[in-house]
């Protein structure tokens, strides 16, 4: 008799995903309850729950659940992407004087390419080390793909529509911006179906005994 296949939950993909859902459904809750009043507070509460997620995501719990498998170049750009933002939230969260606009301008593109670095990083490893299953383990890969495009749209139709009406322009706006809430949503619910689903590992041998 041949040894059956169990599943292993992976509380680690769990509660990475339920942070990462929770980093694009709390905000909209806080503007909800209080629009227009909570703005800081709301930023850094997103940044706090995205780098938990991300470090969760990137060691993993003792029993595993690293989406790349803890290899080195994998973590560094977990991490990356986790601090480098919310400490940007934190340095921004209070007034800035009108004489740092232009460094907190410059800031805000290094800010821009090294995240988007870092992700295109950590996105490709967790691709490669094959962690999570086959079907799904290209996932993040496309929610950035789909968050370029929610970033980028706007600036290219912007451009092509300079001087016309701005009416669509507020929709492409409004789509971009359910694209960026759906993402992170997206992927936390998978993240939570996937460990709650576990990975496959050979159960013990009951019959005949194991010699």
């Amino acid at each position: 008799m041949t040894d059956a296949e169990v599943r292993k939950p992976v509380p680690a993909w769990i509660w990475g995903g339920a942070l990462l859902a929770a980093s694009a459904v709390v905000p909209t809750a806080m503007r909800a309850v209080a629009p227009g009043g909570l703005g800081s507070a709301v930023a850094i509460v997103t940044a706090v729950l995205f780098a938990a997620s991300l470090v969760i995501f990137a060691f993993g719990f003792r029993d595993g659940g690293s989406v790349v498998d803890r290899r080195r170049t994998g973590v560094v750009a977990l991490l990356v992407l986790a601090v480098v933002p919310f400490v940007m939230k934190l340095a921004t969260s209070g007034p800035i004087a009108e004489d740092q606009i232009p460094l907190y301008t410059v800031v805000s593109y290094v800010q821009l390419a090294v995240t988007a670095a870092a992700a295109l990083v950590a996105v490709v490893t967790t691709g490669r080390v094959g962690v999570l299953p086959p079907r799904w383990r290209w996932a993040p890969a496309w929610g950035l793909a789909v968050i370029a495009l929610a970033v980028a749209l706007p600036q290219v139709v912007g451009v092509a529509m300079a001087g016309r009406n701005t009416q669509d322009l507020i929709g492409v706006f409004t789509v971009a911006s359910l694209l960026i809430f759906a993402v992170p949503l997206t992927l936390g619910v998978l993240a939570m179906l996937l460990g709650a689903r576990g990975l496959a590992t050979p159960s013990p041998q009951v019959y005949p005994p194991a010699h």
